[in-house]
């Protein structure tokens, strides 16, 4: 392993290290993004507390499960995000995998892509969550950016986003925040989410969405309304889905794959 060379330090751990050893009273920590309450601490909420008792006292075995993970999680996750009316319609056309967290699922769906179209290009929101290029590009796509947020406005550039989008080819993917656009947290409203759909249609690439925060925006229902929309209309769709966030399971790494072929 010689050979091998030292990542640069990873700047939020750095951060996080002067948040510990700063005796200020008043300090913040504006490290990792997790919620906090008043005291600094990251609770567990009581809802997961009372499923982990449920689930100590009911489960009866730790055998393996399939290789696609817990069918009951990944079916209640996929109606969580699509409703139950557009699950039912969709039928066959979805599966839904567990996977190891929001990064997981991106890693997984990129595998996944790889081996479908090793030519495909995956166009990233600029800016876009700094994880995302890492995480996709490092299984071999190669990795293009659309203009997206204006830091003079503080609004998403939306007419330059749909002229790049409109030279997307067939075979590529459009990565798309489902919510709460991090890091920016502009998000498109319906009107946008419509004309990106129309564009896809049109165009034939694929769009893949990554939905981390479903709940904390508008509401539970309100924050996948432009994921809906698409899984209604496009042949195919690509959804990760993370609880790491809207449950506070950020060790559980708690995530799930939608694929709509």
């Amino acid at each position: 392993f010689q050979s091998l060379q030292a990542l640069p330090a990873d700047p939020i751990l750095g951060l996080m290290a002067a948040y510990r050893a700063d005796s200020n009273p008043s300090k913040i920590d504006l490290g990792v993004g997790v919620y906090k309450d008043a005291n600094g601490k990251t609770p567990v909420m009581q809802a997961v507390k009372k499923a982990e008792e449920m689930l100590l006292n009911t489960q009866d075995t730790k055998s393996y499960v399939g290789p696609t993970g817990s069918t009951e999680f990944n079916e209640i996750i996929a109606e969580l995000v699509l409703g139950n009316d557009l699950m039912n319609s969709l039928g066959k056309r979805r599966i839904t995998v567990q996977a190891p967290g929001g990064c997981g699922g991106l890693r997984l769906a990129a595998e996944f892509v790889k081996k479908a179209n090793t030519d495909a290009t995956v166009w990233v929101s600029d800016p876009t969550w700094a994880n995302h290029v890492p995480l996709l590009g490092s299984s071999g796509l190669q990795i293009e950016q659309y203009p997206y947020y204006d830091y003079q406005s503080h609004s998403v550039r939306f007419d330059d986003m749909l002229a790049t989008l409109q030279q997307v080819g067939s075979g590529d993917l459009v990565l798309l925040h489902g919510c709460c656009h991090n890091p920016c947290g502009a998000d498109l409203n319906m009107e946008q989410w419509r004309a990106v759909r129309d564009v896809a249609l049109e165009r034939g690439f694929t769009v893949f969405i990554d939905l981390a925060y479903q709940g904390l925006g508008d509401g539970l229902e309100e924050d996948v309304a432009g994921v809906r929309l698409l899984a209604e209309a496009l042949p195919e769709l690509l959804v990760v889905s993370s609880c790491s966030k809207n449950y506070g399971l950020y060790r559980e790494r708690t995530g799930a794959l939608t694929v709509i072929c």
